[in-house]
C-alpha cells in the first residue's frame, strides 16, 4: 500500500517579498472575512472599535505566518530541505501554523479579558483559527501545487541528436583527496559520478567498454574540478554528463534519467530539475 504522506511534494524557497505578500494577503482575507461575516458571536458584540479589533485578527495571521514562513527555514534547515519534504510534512507545517496563529489569537483577545487561558479556550480557538484558516490555506495550497505541478508536468521525450557546443573533445582530470590518484577523461566518455560513502565512483567508456574506478573524494569536490556545463549535478548522489542521456521521464516529484546503452536509471531532485530539463528543450 503506498504510504501517501511520504510521498515527495514539491517544494520551493520563496524570497523575502514572496513571503511578505503571500502573509500579508492571508492576512487581509482573515480581517475582511471577520469583520463583514462577524462569525462565532461576533455580531452580538457592540462596540465602536469592533472593526478594528476584528481586523487584529488578520494582524495576528499575518504576523505568525510571515515569521514562520521567514524564520522557520532558517533555524531548522535539514527539516525544511527541498528533497526531504513530503506530503506529511507540508500538513504537519500547515497545522503547525493554525496552532501558533491560534495561540497569537487567545493572546490577542486576552487583551479584552473575554477568556483565560486553559486547554478549553485553546482548542476553541484552534478549532476557530481552522474554521477561518481553511479557505486561504487551502487556495495557497492548491495554487501552489498547481503552478509547480505545470512547470515539473510529466516528461518523457526521446533526446535525438544534440550537438555539444564544440565539435573538439572536452578534457578535464579528477584528482582524488591524496592529490596522487586521478583520472583525465575526455567529457564525450564520462557516463556518470556516483557518491559512494567517502568515494566517488567514475562510470566512463573506454574503447567502448564500460569502466569505472574508485576515487577517495566527496561528489561536491569532484564537482568542482569538472569544467564542463554539460557535465552537471543532478541529485546529492549523482553528477551525469548531459550527452549520454537517452531519454528523460518524470512529474511534480522530479524526473528520471536514462543513458545510453546503461541500465541504471539516475534520478533528478526537484531543485536540478529546470537546470536538466532546460538542456534538452533549448
Amino acid at each position: 500500500m503506498i504510504n501517501y504522506f511520504s510521498q515527495p511534494y514539491p517544494r520551493e524557497q520563496h524570497t523575502f517579498r514572496q513571503n511578505l505578500l503571500m502573509s500579508a494577503g492571508s492576512g487581509l482575507f482573515v480581517g475582511i472575512f471577520l469583520i463583514i461575516f462577524q462569525p462565532f458571536g461576533s455580531s452580538n458584540w457592540f462596540d465602536p472599535y469592533k472593526n478594528l479589533y476584528l481586523a487584529g485578527y488578520g494582524m495576528v495571521t499575518f504576523i505568525v505566518l510571515f515569521l514562520a514562513s521567514s524564520l522557520g527555514p532558517r533555524v531548522f534547515k535539514n527539516w525544511f530541505l527541498e528533497e526531504n519534504w513530503t506530503v506529511g510534512r507540508e500538513i504537519s507545517h500547515t497545522l503547525l501554523i493554525i496552532v501558533f496563529i491560534a495561540f497569537g489569537n487567545l493572546l490577542y483577545t486576552r487583551q479584552f479579558n473575554i477568556s483565560s487561558i486553559n486547554l478549553s479556550t485553546i482548542l476553541f480557538w484552534v478549532g476557530i483559527t481552522m474554521a477561518v484558516g481553511i479557505i486561504p490555506a487551502s487556495v495557497i495550497t492548491l495554487i501552489n501545487y498547481n503552478r509547480l505541478l505545470r512547470k515539473h508536468i510529466t516528461t518523457d521525450f526521446r533526446i535525438n541528436g544534440k550537438v555539444s557546443e564544440t565539435t573538439l573533445p572536452k578534457q578535464f582530470t579528477l584528482i582524488a583527496e591524496n592529490e596522487k590518484d586521478s583520472i583525465t577523461l575526455n567529457s564525450d566518455d564520462l557516463l556518470f559520478i556516483e557518491s559512494a560513502n567517502n568515494y566517488s565512483e567514475v562510470v566512463y567508456w573506454q574503447n567502448g567498454k564500460r569502466e569505472k574506478v574508485l576515487l577517495r573524494s566527496s561528489l561536491s569536490r569532484l564537482e568542482e574540478q569538472i569544467q564542463d556545463s554539460e557535465v552537471v549535478r543532478c541529485h546529492r548522489s549523482y553528477i551525469v554528463n548531459l550527452r549520454q542521456v537517452a531519454s528523460i521521464s518524470g512529474n511534480a516529484q522530479g524526473y528520471k534519467l536514462e543513458l545510453k546503452e546503461e541500465p541504471l536509471v539516475i534520478p533528478v531532485a526537484r531543485r536540478y530539475g529546470d537546470l536538466v530539463a532546460g538542456y534538452f528543450r533549448k
